[in-house]
């Protein structure tokens, strides 16, 4: 029994790190899109990316 919730407790976590990397990943992207425009001296009207909802 106790197995069974440690071993959906890890999966979890594993999940949780995943979601967090793809967000940094996008955040990281899109300021490298920032970056590389301000060097070309182009404007940049990209919004940054919007924050998730919480699926509860």
């Amino acid at each position: 029994m106790f197995q069974r919730i440690r071993d959906t407790l890890k999966k979890e976590e594993r999940l949780i790190a995943k979601a967090k990397n793809e967000v940094y990943k996008e955040i990281e992207d899109w300021d490298q899109r920032r970056k590389q425009a301000e060097t070309r001296g182009e404007p940049f009207t990209e919004p940054p990316p919007a924050p998730r909802k919480k699926n509860i």
